[in-house]
């Protein structure tokens, strides 16, 4: 063992956490998102049919913080892709453990998969993940979702409940605050179409496969998340590409960038 590994927890579930608590107690804009995410923040997903391995952290970083957080996994004994680094560090990061015992991916202020998720602003919370809004759409926004990522979804809404009160309400931190999924959505027909076309598979998975007496009945929440879309604001811009809908592909299918 290697003065580096002796920093590591000796799980991935666990070295989430340390990291997480870490960067926190830094200050540096940078949460967990992804699977590890969910699986702290949602005990459903630990055991049962959604429960999964994991070979990898995912974090978002604001611009600000990428320098600081460089160092920081410097500081903890992982190992940089160098070139990665320096080709794509704009916009993403890579590291390694030591021994390759799991990967880190970070992207920078956004996600951007089949949709684009701006992170910027949102990256101050009081949990080590990003909120669970924010957590929710990173699932949802998959145009070919698998059943990994549906039942990481169906997770959160199982163990989360729905809240209007915004980042600042009444225990915001462990609900998800249907407000900002209205900002998101209604700004973005794409976007709104495609979780709205998954939340239709995360009801049929729910049917097939609901958990044993979760705190939040999954199909009720389903229901709750529609009737929010149904009634959010809708931009300019969202109610000119409905107009057009299924005609013009309306998601990305960005290529998956190696290491």
């Amino acid at each position: 063992m290697t003065e580096a590994d002796g920093l590591l927890a000796a799980d991935i579930q666990a070295e989430a956490a340390r990291l997480g608590g870490l960067l926190l107690s830094a200050g540096i804009p940078a949460r967990l998102m992804g699977g590890m995410a969910v699986w702290l923040r949602s005990p459903s997903v630990r055991q049962g049919p959604f429960a999964r391995s994991y070979a990898d952290l995912d974090f978002v970083v604001a611009t600000k913080g990428a320098i600081k957080l460089k160092a920081f996994f410097l500081e903890q004994g992982y190992l940089p892709d160098q070139f990665f680094n320096a080709l794509h560090g704009a916009t993403r990061l890579y590291f390694q453990a030591p021994g390759a015992r799991w990967s880190v991916d970070v992207v920078v202020d956004e996600l951007a998969m089949s949709h684009k998720l701006d992170l910027r602003g949102r990256l101050d919370g009081p949990a080590v993940t990003i909120e669970l809004a924010d957590l929710l759409l990173t699932k949802l926004q998959v145009w070919e979702i698998n059943r990994k990522d549906l039942g990481d979804a169906l997770c959160l809404l199982a163990d989360h409940p729905l809240a209007e009160g915004g980042r600042n309400g009444p225990a915001a931190a462990e609900a998800i605050d249907l407000g900002r999924i209205a900002e998101v959505l209604g700004a973005d027909w794409g976007f709104c179409h495609t979780v709205e076309r998954n939340l239709g598979g995360l009801a049929e998975l729910w049917a097939k496969e609901p958990l044993a007496a979760p705190p939040n009945d999954v199909a009720a929440q389903v229901a709750g998340l529609r009737a929010a879309i149904e009634r959010a604001p809708k931009s300019f811009g969202w109610k000119t590409r409905a107009r057009v809908g299924e005609r013009v592909r309306w998601y990305e299918t960005p290529e998956e960038v190696r290491h």
